[in-house]
Order: structure tokens, then C-alpha cells, then sequence
């Protein structure tokens, strides 16, 4: 009788061993391209409340740029385009799809607007997937000024360099493995979580709205396989050597699209 509950056990065993198997397999070759469509920085959100508070605090456009794409979790770099016009100063924020280090609004996706009026108040808005989001509030000694005063010297516009593009996306990458992106990650997940609740349906609409740039670098992404690589949206566990996974492409767990839980592979998420 033992040696046949012996034998059960390695053949249960044995089983266990065969579940098991695709589901490390899958997780190992990352994730399937629906898990990362879903995920917040594939479809273009951004925690625009840290990013107020970021325009606020900013002392020049070189830090304003920086914090932003610290707070951004996708993959592309977050390019600022800032112009006085006869009645306002606007700042506009776009994630770079195609990579060529410009704004180009034909393939690239506006995230936001900040605005500055004749008054001296200001107004925020989403765009998109941030659509849900306005807001506004009075005047202060923001970046604009910093904005303005700099541009007495040159055209009254400003873009980032190209040439800052390589030096924003390294910090970006050491800033992605270190404990200050995991306390940023949270207040992102919170952000989201609580704007769901507070827009609802508006929230909901939003991010069914993609725009032609996006729905092609998506479909890029997917005919290329490189979503399988992307660090987009990853909320990992954190792994036991306190790496996070983001750079890496590897992931114990993904988390996005704002509402739900789900399982992937063994890992629970919470979205």
C-alpha cells in the first residue's frame, strides 16, 4: 500500500511539473499582446496630477522633461513643445512613437496641454487616452515664466533637443531600476484607480480613444513582436533582487488598463 501511494505521489507530482511548465514558459517569453495593449503606458496614460505638481516645482524645461518621463511608464520618450501665442502660452506634452527624436503630430501622440491665459490663470487638459482629465487653477510663478524669459533671447518656442533625447532615456532607464520608480509606479496605480471611480464613464470612453499614431505604433508593435521586450506598463513583483523587470523586458506580473483583477501565469494582479 505504501509503495503504491509512492508511486501516485511522483506520478501527481509529475503532473504538477507538466502544468507547470507552460506557464513558466509563458512568462519567460513575456507577455501576450493584449496584456500589453491594456497596460497604461501602451495606451498612452499618464498620471497628470504628478505632472501638474511637476510643472509647478519645475525650475527649467530640463527638469520638467525628466520628471515627466520618470513619471511615464511607457516606452516612448515624452518630447515637450512650449509657444507663445497672440493670446496665450501653451505647453504640450507628446510621447515620441516613431522615435526620430521630434514631434511629428502625424505619428507621434499628444498627452496633454497646459495653458497659460491672458489673466494668468492656468488650464490643463488630457488628450486621448488622458482625455477625461481638465483642470484648472490661478495664477503662480510656474515654468512659464522660466519659459518666457528664455525665449527674449530666441523665438518664442521651445522644443527638446534632439540631442537631449539619448540623455533623457538613460536616466530614465537608471531611474527604472531603482526604489524611487516603485514608489512611483504605486502612486500611478492609485492615480488611475481613483480617476476611474471619480470620471466613470468618461474615464471608460477615454481609453477606448486611440489615436491613428497609436493604433499604428500598436500594430507595429504586434507585426514586430516587440511588445514581447517592452518594459511598458510593467508592475512586477519587484523580484527578490530588487530589480524591477522594467528594463529587462521580463516581467512576473503586468498591470494595466485601469479596473479588474486577473491572473497571468501564477502572479495575481490588481489593476
Amino acid at each position: 500500500m505504501t509503495a503504491r501511494w509512492r508511486k501516485l505521489g511522483i506520478r501527481a507530482s509529475a503532473g504538477l511539473a507538466m502544468a507547470a511548465g507552460p506557464v513558466v514558459a509563458a512568462c519567460s517569453s513575456g507577455p501576450s499582446y493584449e496584456d500589453w495593449a491594456a497596460t497604461d503606458g501602451a495606451a498612452g496614460r499618464i498620471n497628470l496630477q504628478d505632472v501638474q505638481a511637476v510643472f509647478k516645482e519645475s525650475k527649467s524645461a530640463t527638469d520638467f522633461e525628466k520628471r515627466v518621463n520618470e513619471i511615464f511608464e511607457g516606452d516612448g520618450i515624452v518630447l515637450i513643445k512650449a509657444e507663445q501665442t497672440d493670446t496665450a502660452f501653451v505647453l504640450e506634452g507628446w510621447e515620441n512613437l516613431d522615435g526620430n527624436s521630434r514631434i511629428d503630430e502625424g505619428t507621434d501622440e499628444k498627452l496633454f496641454t497646459i495653458t497659460q491665459k491672458e489673466d494668468k490663470s492656468h488650464e490643463m487638459r488630457g488628450h486621448y487616452a488622458n482625455s477625461y482629465y481638465h483642470n484648472t487653477w490661478g495664477a503662480g510663478d510656474f515654468l512659464f515664466t522660466y519659459l518666457i524669459f528664455s525665449s527674449l533671447a530666441g523665438p518664442p518656442i521651445y522644443f527638446t533637443p534632439a540631442h537631449r533625447v539619448t540623455p533623457i532615456r538613460t536616466e530614465r532607464n537608471l531611474y527604472r531600476n531603482s526604489s524611487a520608480y516603485r514608489g512611483q509606479v504605486s502612486r500611478n496605480g492609485s492615480y488611475f484607480s481613483w480617476q476611474k471611480g471619480f470620471a466613470g464613464s468618461s474615464y471608460d470612453s477615454a481609453s477606448r480613444n486611440l489615436s491613428s499614431a497609436r493604433q499604428s505604433y500598436q500594430s507595429r508593435a504586434r507585426s514586430s513582436g516587440a511588445f514581447r521586450s517592452s518594459g511598458t506598463g510593467v508592475r512586477s513583483s519587484w523580484g527578490t533582487s530588487g530589480r524591477s523587470g522594467f528594463s529587462s523586458g521580463r516581467s512576473g506580473g503586468f498591470f494595466g488598463g485601469g479596473g479588474g483583477q486577473a491572473l497571468l501565469g501564477s502572479m495575481r494582479r490588481s489593476n
